[in-house]
């Protein structure tokens, strides 16, 4: 039935065809049935055989335009751009089927690598009320795409835009251009709108998950992920992007569970196994992340990527002595990385938990360390916030006030919201008697989170410091520790209000406990020292000091008070 219909208005355009052209003889029956012939294989998508067909209708019939333009569109289709074009030069010789001939010349010239000859052809028909307006529009769009004119092009597009036809390609490529252009909320919501049209459009998910995971919308990328793993569940970039959420949202069970699949068939590439294991790792799985590592170890050789990982849990773990031979590796392998710096840093200044144990402990000459600070502050990036937020937080533990500053003022300037950055400058401003500036940093925080006790300690110590307000900072030491009763250095710090409201007796009390819980810091010890001092006790005030700088030798002014009391002879 469909192929009787097909031929039956084949014969009817061919007949209305025969009339306009032929109205003054007769007409070739055998050139109509050929035609005919071609006009069902066309139909049929078998368009060699329609090309024969043409052919020979043309023979039969030369001056029929319309086998002609026929002939050039099944020339263009089956790949012989030559003989599209002479057929479409012809028609533009005889002015017949102008507007057609030159869609198809367009294309020809496009196939044939001319495409500012195709432009040129697009731009005549750009207008053209016998032409699609919308096709024309996207194919010129997609020229000036391919001659690297995205400006044009996306002009180009909205005009197609705003037309009826418009679909998924028009907007899918304006999403794209939006998005190289920086203009994130235009972009969203041309992909979104590419999606409307076609909700199962992977490339335009892709995308727009990109985008959002850019913008730190992971949640909405997530869904994204989600989604296109519905609908394609091997999909490799959504698997990788949804990978990385989890790891940013600390969901590491669900990450190795995500990835568990294709280390199980072999699918993942070395990257993915080093996720894989980095997940594992995180969610406690130690052993299982052993063996992942291990393999990678035997396949890969010490690839810096798999060093750094291993160091990393090495130094999480407390294996000071192991990750530091991997970090010095590292440093042979990457000289000029900053993370290969940081990890030795952070196990020499205190940025980790601590040793394991006694034979875990690294000691290494001030120099050697110094040296080493010095390599990372060369290789710090200018455009990182964590680079220098690392970087800052160290310096300020060995001690450099004026460059921790520097680096931490800068990663403040490229990451103002962080609010671990804003903490670690309240620590250098109050440690420094800048008692303003790290009040400034930690006031918006405590308002922020009244609940937590950290930050209620240091508000309530750091106007302790300043001398201000004891009652307030009183209040704030009664809210951590009535989460924390027994929590050292909140009681050091209500102590330390107590020495400052002269009530001496009670602040040597509080100091005992706290030295209870928490012995070895060299400021409890240091500001028991001063409350002696305060109740007529020197001795006990010099051997307090003394305890202090056994645990840190550069605390702030106690070697002058030591040295001060030793010179008294009636201090021993």
């Amino acid at each position: 039935m469909r192929k009787r219909l097909l031929i039956a208005l084949a014969a009817a355009a061919c007949i209305v065809m025969v009339r306009g052209v032929h109205a003054q003889g007769g007409f070739d029956q055998n050139a109509l049935v050929a035609y005919l012939k071609g006009v069902y294989l066309e139909s049929e998508d078998n368009f060699a055989d329609a090309y024969q067909y043409y052919l020979y209708a043309a023979a039969r019939d030369p001056e029929n335009p319309r086998i002609v333009l026929r002939l050039s569109k099944v020339a263009l289709r089956i790949g012989d751009l030559e003989a599209a074009k002479k057929y479409c030069e012809d028609l533009l010789a005889r002015k017949a089927y102008g507007s057609d001939a030159r869609a198809v010349l367009a294309e020809v010239e496009y196939r044939l690598g001319n495409r500012e000859s195709a432009l040129a052809l697009l731009m005549e028909l750009r207008n053209d009320a016998e032409i699609s307006p919308f096709q024309i529009l996207k194919f010129i769009a997609k020229v000036n795409l391919e001659l690297d004119r995205p400006g044009e092009a996306r002009r180009i597009l909205l005009e197609a835009s705003r037309l009826p036809e418009a679909d998924f390609y028009v907007f899918y490529e304006l999403g794209l251009l939006d998005a190289d252009a920086g203009k994130t909320d235009s972009a969203l919501a041309a992909l979104g709108k590419a999606l409307e049209i076609d909700p199962d459009f992977i490339n335009a998910r892709i995308a727009r998950a990109r985008l959002l995971l850019g913008a730190r919308r992971a949640g909405e990328a997530e869904t994204e992920y989600r989604e296109i793993l519905r609908l394609e569940p091997s999909n490799r970039e959504a698997i990788e992007g949804l990978a990385e959420i989890l790891f940013m949202e600390r969901k590491y069970a669900e990450g190795a569970a995500l990835l568990a699949p294709l280390h199980d068939n072999g699918s993942l590439d070395d990257r993915g196994e080093l996720i894989y294991g980095r997940f594992l790792y995180k969610a406690g799985m130690n052993e299982q992340a052993l063996s992942v590592f291990g393999g990678l170890m035997k396949k890969t050789g010490e690839k810096p990527a798999l060093l750094r990982v291993v160091s990393e849990m090495e130094i999480e773990q407390g294996h000071f002595r192991t990750a530091y031979g991997y970090l010095k590796r590292l440093i042979e392998l990457e000289p000029d990385r900053f993370e290969n710096y940081i990890g030795l840093l952070l196990i020499f200044y205190g940025g980790t938990e601590g040793p394991s144990g006694p034979d875990e402990t690294i000691a290494l000459p001030e120099a050697e360390r110094r040296a080493y600070l010095a390599k990372a502050v060369e290789r710090a990036g200018d455009d990182s916030p964590e680079d220098n937020f690392l970087l800052g937080s160290i310096l300020r533990k060995a001690g450099e006030t004026e460059e921790a500053e520097r680096f931490l003022l800068k990663a403040e300037r490229l990451d103002p919201k962080n609010e671990s950055l804003a903490l670690e400058l309240a620590m250098l401003y109050g440690h420094s008697g800048r008692y303003d500036d790290a009040l400034r940093r930690v006031i918006p925080l405590y308002d922020k989170d009244q609940e937590d006790p950290a930050l209620a300690n240091l508000y309530g110590y750091l106007l302790a410091e300043k001398g201000e307000k004891l009652d307030l900072a009183e209040t704030l030491l009664g809210k951590a520790l009535g989460r924390e009763p027994d929590n050292g250095y909140f009681l050091d710090s209500l102590g330390w209000i107590r020495y400052k409201q002269g009530q001496f007796r009670d602040a040597l009390a509080i100091f005992l406990k706290a030295l209870d819980r928490a012995g070895g810091d060299a400021v409890i010890w240091a500001h028991l020292g001063d409350t002696y001092l305060k109740l007529g006790e020197p001795a006990k005030a010099l051997e307090a000091y003394e305890k202090s700088l056994s645990i840190d030798p550069a605390g702030e002014g106690v070697g002058e008070k030591a040295r001060k009391l030793k010179s008294d002879e009636n201090v021993r």
